[in-house]
């Protein structure tokens, strides 16, 4: 593929940016800022792609790197000038399908800061290094070379010392990459301030708020939601975290006793080859619905890397959509297990949402920007395929380990709120520092304070560095303040989920419907066409609790 250069498209552009426009040319303007908005997608779509799927190779590093240092800062100031044009034609009122867009450049100029470009290219640069940093990750075990992803299937053995040691090895691995990552956070901490006050803004935190476009809650409504899961799902967790530990005859629980199935059943396994897997999800996913089977089939033809090995970003799985080849494509390593099969729903998903807004709008603007609506796409699907679990329905399992794959989904559903809620905390924590008296001890302490607050009852004596380093997750370096979004959308599933019970076949209509909508209402909007309510008060989050610890009473019996 002929790399995309400044060269090619700067006369295109200049040419937007100098075209007369008013109201009546503006649809015509809009189709062909598009054509360029694509190409440069999938311009920066590839290089990732060849660079996460190889973090030694150099030239594809070399090439991402050019790209983003030499192409996009140029394309930035560009991109506000035609965002400045557009609002300011005269007599011109968008459809309401380009209202949500029109707002997110209103808040893309206000941010704007010539400034700040060089500071972006130096942000992806850093980005870079950690893909680097933690693609060096080694784990050894019983004199096995594992990848991370091979180890941490490990976790789910009956055998208790296997477990430990494949913990122990798994810290051992992310141990070495430790004071790497504390320097290089500390970075990215100094950096993000630097954009936050060129922009005028007190904070990186107000900055990123800002930049997501999050007018619907403020950061005093995030907080709100930590304490109301510290206060409805925190007790649930320990309580059922008891229960695990008496079932499995221990004195205490230690980390690695959370993923083993407490009965000392072996792990789920429900293919044995990435292609088993593919070919299971073309079939599962075709069970729910046959358009959703036709659309992952396309994925087969080369849009998904799977397999494990060395030098892949370790615990990185996402979906990336290429615009001009109008493909997604599907990122992860997969080793076999239940978690494997979850992480595809999931990542099936935001797959489904790119295809469904593709088809039905004809500009990239039309699509769905807001993670709280994306990951809605994601996790309700994780849910809404449980009824296909099983083998004669189309799926992976008998309908014993369906049950079974069922009830880890919603006791992980619970862990994750709770970890969502922690990794949020931290980053508010972090960026009301000042980032001149920043240190890493600093964040350390505070994590420690945020892990009391949420106590599960697991037992973490002689492990405190790796408690500590707990706030090492992948977000806090690559995607600053994106973390609540999935608590926000699990909030959402569970909705999506408790309509299913009621009646699958509308549950999975509104869910449908929500897809095709891309980006063109407001948050509110999108979920009520999914027959669901954004909000994610006390109350809510009481009742989904209630709900899921029903399901989970049920699936896992006496």
């Amino acid at each position: 593929m002929t790399p995309l250069t400044w060269e090619a498209l700067e006369p295109r552009l200049t040419a937007l940016v100098d075209r007369p426009l008013d109201a009546a040319g503006v649809p015509q303007f809009l189709l062909d800022v598009d054509a360029i908005e694509r190409e440069v997608w999938e311009a920066y779509a590839g290089l990732s792609r060849a660079k996460d799927e190889d973090t030694a190779d150099e030239a594809a590093k070399a090439a991402y790197l050019a790209f983003v240092q030499s192409v996009l800062p140029r394309i930035e100031p560009v991109s506000d000038a035609i965002n400045r044009k557009l609002l300011a034609v005269a007599g011109y009122t968008p459809p309401a399908a380009l209202a949500p867009a029109w707002a997110a450049m209103r808040d893309q100029i206000d941010l704007y800061r010539d400034e700040n470009v060089p500071l972006q290219v130096e942000e992806a640069t850093l980005q870079q290094r950690y893909g680097e940093i933690t693609g060096r990750t080694r784990v050894l075990l019983d004199g096995e070379a594992l990848t991370i992803a091979a180890a941490t299937a490990k976790l789910e053995e009956s055998d208790r010392g296997l477990r430990e040691r494949a913990y122990r090895a798994i810290d051992a691995g992310k141990e070495a990459l430790r004071d790497d990552l504390d320097a290089l956070f500390l970075e990215f901490a100094r950096l993000r301030e630097r954009v936050a006050r060129n922009a005028g803004l007190p904070d990186y935190r107000a900055y990123q708020w800002r930049a997501m476009h999050r007018h619907e809650y403020a950061p005093e409504d995030a907080l709100a939601l930590h304490e109301a899961v510290a206060q409805e799902l925190v007790p649930r967790l320990r309580e059922r975290r008891e229960a695990r530990r008496r079932r499995m005859g221990l004195d205490t629980l230690r980390p690695w006793d959370l993923q083993a199935d407490p009965e000392g059943r072996p792990p789920l396994k429900p293919f044995a080859s990435v292609a088993e897997l593919e070919s299971g999800l073309v079939r599962m996913f075709h069970a729910l619905d046959p358009e959703l089977g036709a659309d992952f089939a396309t994925l087969l033809d080369g849009w998904m890397d799977l397999e494990p090995r060395a030098n892949k970003v370790p615990n990185l799985g996402y979906q990336n959509y290429f615009p001009v080849s109008k493909r997604p494509y599907i990122y992860w390593s997969a080793v076999g297990t239940d978690a494997d099969l979850l992480t595809m729903r999931h990542e099936a998903g935001h797959a489904f949402h790119s295809l469904a807004t593709e088809r039905a709008w004809p500009l990239v603007k039309h699509g769905a920007y807001r993670p709280e609506v994306n990951e809605l796409a994601a996790q309700a699907l994780e849910l809404l395929t449980l009824p296909v679990l099983a083998r004669d329905r189309g799926g992976f399992y008998d309908e014993a380990d369906a049950r079974r794959s069922q009830a880890m989904l919603l006791d992980r559903v619970f862990g994750l709120l709770v970890s969502i809620c922690q990794v949020d905390a931290i980053q508010h924590w972090i960026y009301q520092q000042p980032a001149e008296n920043l240190t890493v001890e600093g964040i350390d302490a505070a994590w420690n304070a945020i892990l009391d607050r949420f106590d599960t009852g697991v037992d973490w004596s002689g492990l405190e560095r790796a408690r500590t380093k707990g706030w090492h997750v992948i977000h806090l370096f690559q995607f600053p303040f994106y973390y609540l979004e999935y608590g926000l959308a699990y909030l959402g599933a569970l909705q999506v989920y408790e309509r299913a019970l009621r009646d699958p076949a509308d549950a999975l209509a509104g869910y449908r419907r929500m897809l095709a909508l891309g980006g063109t209402r407001p948050l509110d909007e999108l979920y009520a066409a999914a027959g669901i309510e954004f909000r994610f008060d006390r109350a809510l989050v009481a009742r989904l609790a209630e709900l899921v610890s029903a399901k989970m009473a049920e699936d896992e019996g006496p």
